[in-house]
């Protein structure tokens, strides 16, 4: 399993748009000029190229991924059997997960705590935490996206069990920080 992370994408412009929609399929150049705003087009072909990237990198990359969805829309790899990845995006960072094992990744960008945001999201046992911890915002932003690759890796979207979807005993999920950014990782428990 490996993950793979563009920071700084303000340094992209129109131009990497132009470039994408050259040689991207015709399905998912569509999508990437759907979005209203550059940074969503640029963010969309980043999200892409990391993909292509990681088959790459792994040894089987033989043609442009294409995805097929499940019944709530989490895209998996139609022609890439046996392969799962995930792609997430904030404002400063994309991030790409390829594996051979169901997975699910969250990349934020740490910013201020909001302790409303936090009581909707954490349950108790957070909550007690979080007041402990010297850094409320960097604390929030590591449990928020632990929970949100679990339901990316689980392919549900955010469902109303957000307060302890972690409890979850068949998810192992990792966090890592680099600089500003939490980046966390689920993939479902070999043991299971």
């Amino acid at each position: 399993m490996k993950i793979f992370i563009v920071t700084d994408i303000d340094a992209f412009d129109e131009t990497f748009v132009e470039n994408c929609a050259s040689f991207f399929p015709e399905w998912r150049k569509e999508k990437m000029l759907r979005y209203k705003f550059l940074k969503g087009k640029i963010q969309n072909g980043l999200a892409y190229l990391l993909l292509i990237y990681a088959l790459k990198e792994e040894g089987i990359f033989y043609e442009m991924p294409e995805f097929c969805y499940n019944e709530h829309g989490k895209p998996f790899l139609k022609n890439y059997p046996g392969w799962y990845f995930n792609l997430s995006h904030c404002k400063t960072a994309v991030c790409c997960i390829l594996s051979k094992e169901e997975v699910g990744v969250d990349i934020e960008e740490i910013a201020s705590y909001k302790e409303s945001l936090a009581n909707y999201v954490c349950n108790d046992k957070e909550i007690m935490m979080l007041e402990k911890s010297d850094d409320k915002a960097e604390e929030f932003y590591r449990l928020w996206t632990r929970k949100e690759a679990v339901f990316k890796m689980l392919g549900s979207g955010i469902t109303n069990d957000i307060k302890d979807i972690l409890n979850t005993p068949y998810i192992n999920v990792e966090s890592y920080k680099s600089d500003n950014l939490w980046v966390s990782i689920s993939i479902k428990n070999k043991k299971c």
